[in-house]
This record gives C-alpha cells, structure tokens and sequence, in this order.
C-alpha cells in the first residue's frame, strides 16, 4: 500500500481531508455512541494528527465524550473522523477513505468488546448479494 498523500472525502465533496501517512492496520469500536452514530461498529484508520483540510466551512464537530470529538459533513451528513482531544490525532473512518479494495489492511483491536452486541459478527454464514445484484433489486 502507497502509505502517503491518501485522501479522504464526504458524499458530496465539499469536505476533504489529506493524510499524510496512512498504516496497514484499522480498529474496530463497538460502544454505544460508535453503534449509534454508525449504525453498527465503527472501522476508522489511526492517522495521525497531520491532516489537511479542505472544506473547512462544511465540517461540524460534535463532543461525543470526554475523550474525543467527531467530524462530519454539514451538508451531506457524511461521518468522517473522530479525533483525540489530548493528542490531536485523527481516527478516519474506512467508508471516507479513497482504500483499494484489495490493500492489504487487517485490524489491530477492536474496543469495547463487552458492549458488541450478539446480533453481528465478523464471519457469518449469512446470505449475501454483490453490488449488482443489489442495484438490480433496489434500483
């Protein structure tokens, strides 16, 4: 994986955000404010706290604890980070940022593993549908 100038963006692409190192590796959160903010565990990238933004006057940050603040989109809605207050550093979320699909990434830990409610699970027999499969149903 090229581990600089990755980038990423909201829905509408009013908000941007450059990364100037990414890792191999993303976390998985499971409390309650991730699944209520997600709708399910949130997957975000440890990027550090040199990122640039572009679009600043379409971001809003939001205090969700005592530890963090989250960033998204005004206008479109779109979750896109949450950051450390004590370090400045920005966790991205996977959904925002510009990855191959095959990069190489695996998950380094998974927070609050006691709040992971029993209905998901990371290896399931459930069914399954491609992208077309669920554009020719939905569409």
């Amino acid at each position: 994986m090229d581990k600089t100038n990755h980038q990423a963006t909201c829905l509408c692409g009013k908000v941007s955000l450059k990364i100037q190192k990414l890792k191999d590796e993303f976390i998985v959160c499971h409390c309650d404010t991730c699944k209520k903010w997600n709708g399910g565990p949130q997957f975000a990238m440890p990027c550090g706290a040199d990122v640039e933004i572009q679009g600043a006057e379409y971001l809003s940050e939001f205090t969700s604890s005592p530890w963090a603040k989250r960033g998204f989109c005004r206008n479109c809605g779109t979750h896109l980070y949450f950051k450390m207050n004590q370090s400045g550093s920005y966790n991205i979320l996977l959904g925002a940022l510009d990855l191959d699909k095959k990069e190489d990434l695996h998950m380094s830990m998974q927070y609050f593993i006691d709040l992971k409610p029993d209905y998901y699970s990371f290896e399931s027999d459930c069914p399954v549908m491609t992208e077309a499969e669920v554009i020719e149903k939905f569409s």
